[in-house]
């Protein structure tokens, strides 16, 4: 009796312990970080393509709070009525990747990369505070999106244009068209802003060298107008020198037809982040252009 005893209390243990560890795998498992979510699938590469499940949780779950935090008008460029329309909406335009796609886009990414590693933007002023190695080394992480058409209805993920979110670079089917010397801009572009975001300090240093300073957005009349971007940090600035130049985009009117029905000509100007990023994807633009003729 006493060994059957003894047999089953060990039996019980080894069960508890059992329970402990599959407890402890899902809580880490279950990690809202975006960096802890993927990067045991990533860390054995440079790059990772999300697929079609990744990229619908992650729009689901919203939780960098990007689509929540969007204006009335925001949602009205967007021809929705709510923000848990909007994100039902993109939920369902989750898809994962070709594999001539992959290729493209690795290539894409390849170029860029040593693109940062030569630093050929040095002639920008503020190039020595970022240094090329240091984005060259940030993953590539890749989400793809189309346009959803059902019972007449398009769903789209902002437009199909290229944008980021957390740690992802979100392209569409409409980027992917795109030739090797645009998509390679889009990429450098896109990947300033990563870089931007895990380096506010950074930023903020730079942005003040522009002598620019951030504005109340209370106290902006047009704050109403002012649309939402996910590769911003959500601040205006006004020229120190000139009060008059404000960085910032407005919608039009009170009823924007789509993302871009703004009064903006030139969306560098619209946040500083967006003018560092178009002047560096810029300079590689107008260095290799030549290379890409008649290809």
């Amino acid at each position: 009796m006493a060994y059957i005893l003894s047999s089953l209390l060990f039996l019980l243990s080894i069960i508890f312990i059992l329970i402990v560890i599959y407890i402890y795998n899902n809580s880490n498992n279950n990690s809202n970080s975006i960096n802890d979510k993927y990067e045991n699938s990533i860390n054995n590469g440079h790059i990772y393509f999300m697929n079609y499940k990744e990229t619908s949780a992650f729009l689901r779950d919203d939780n960098d709070r990007y689509v929540r935090n969007m204006s009335e008008l925001d949602l009205c460029a967007r021809n929705v009525n709510s923000h848990l329309e909007y994100i039902n909406n993109i939920e369902e335009t989750a898809i994962s990747f070709e594999q001539s796609e992959k290729d493209l886009l690795s290539k894409c990414a390849t170029n860029a990369d040593k693109y940062f590693k030569s630093e050929a933007y040095k002639e920008l002023k503020y190039s020595n505070q970022i240094q090329g190695n240091n984005i060259a080394d940030i993953k590539w992480i890749f989400a793809n999106t189309y346009a959803n058409r059902f019972n007449n209805k398009i769903k789209e993920n902002e437009e199909g244009l290229p944008h980021t979110r957390e740690n992802i670079i979100f392209v569409s089917k409409n980027v992917l068209k795109y030739d090797e010397l645009n998509l390679t801009n889009t990429l450098i572009h896109e990947k300033i802003h990563i870089f931007q975001r895990n380096n506010p300090k950074i930023l903020d240093k730079i942005i003040s060298d522009m002598d620019l300073v951030e504005m109340d957005k209370q106290s902006f009349k047009y704050s109403k107008y002012i649309r939402t971007n996910p590769d911003t940090n959500n601040k205006i600035y006004y020229n120190k020198n000139n009060k008059d130049i404000i960085f910032v985009c407005l919608y039009r009117n009170d009823n924007p037809n789509s993302i871009n029905d703004v009064l903006h000509n030139n969306y560098s100007t619209e946040h500083p982040y967006e003018k560092i990023a178009y002047e560096i994807a810029g300079n590689f633009y107008k260095n290799n252009e030549n290379k890409y003729v008649d290809i």
